[in-house]
């Protein structure tokens, strides 16, 4: 049966988007620089004649890899407003599109036009964060916003290098603030995944299926819970304690925290 001309278009672009990822998982290693087509063939599952079908050299691959995120880059950078919540959005939207985030972060290959063009993307993301960091009051108080974009850069890569053993934790602080304000212990909320997997029961029993860890919970703390998992914000969590428990703001603030301790205690 001879296949439509449709669906061979169709098959060639799964092929290629295949090949395409393999090149991402090799990013993601931080091993670009070593990248063959014969690792790209191993990686992707693709043969190496099918994948010379669509690429025909190691240069041609990596230019569309190149182009994919060019174009990647340009659609994040225009769909986010400006102002602290955008840039902060701006950083959320950068870890989960972890494709792109390589791009960013590894190590740039080894051919020298592709080399420059990736470092030119680079340059335009640096510039795109001062650009908005310059619009944050405390900028305009004199603040350098160089300083504090090589600061976001450099936090960025931290939390993405595959060698950092403490990279989890600084991307989960990373996507909550930014990375000179001052760390309230109250802000540290625990991972958001975490919470909304929980399951919960009305005599406080809570129950982590991924890890198979349980504890118990008094009214306060099941309250917690439930409310992170319907609106994950420690600032409307606060003010709901205060007023459904009638008790002071600073012990809200201690009480929040100290359940929040034990919470990483029981499930990191």
């Amino acid at each position: 049966m001879v296949k439509s001309p449709i669906k061979k278009i169709s098959i060639a672009h799964q092929r290629k988007q295949q090949i395409l990822r393999a090149v991402d998982a090799i990013a993601a290693k931080n091993q670009l620089a070593f990248l063959t087509t014969q690792r790209v063939s191993k990686e992707s599952g693709v043969s190496d004649g099918v994948l010379f079908r669509h690429f025909a050299s190691k240069e041609a691959l990596l230019t569309a890899w190149v182009l994919k995120h060019e174009h990647q880059q340009a659609l994040l950078l225009a769909s986010i407003p400006h102002g602290r919540a955008g840039l902060l959005q701006l950083i959320q939207q950068l870890f989960k599109q972890a494709d792109l985030l390589n791009f960013m972060c590894c190590q740039p290959m080894d051919i020298p036009y592709l080399r420059q063009r990736l470092e030119t993307c680079r340059v335009q993301f640096w510039y795109e964060l001062q650009t908005r960091i310059e619009t944050l009051a405390y900028t305009q108080a004199g603040v350098n916003s160089a300083a504090l974009t090589d600061h976001l850069i450099l936090s960025i890569y931290r939390a993405w290098n595959p060698d950092n053993p403490e990279r989890q934790q600084q991307k989960e602080r990373l996507m909550r603030q930014l990375p000179w304000e001052k760390e309230d212990s109250l802000e540290v909320l625990p991972a958001q995944d975490m919470i909304q997997r929980l399951a919960l029961n009305d005599s406080g029993f809570v129950f982590d299926p991924m890890n198979g860890r349980s504890f118990s919970a008094n009214n306060v703390g099941l309250y917690i819970l439930r409310f992170l998992q319907q609106n994950y914000d420690v600032e409307a969590l606060l003010t709901s304690i205060e007023h459904d428990f009638d008790i002071q703001s600073e012990q809200a603030k201690r009480d929040i925290t100290e359940f929040f301790e034990q919470l990483r205690t029981c499930f990191s």
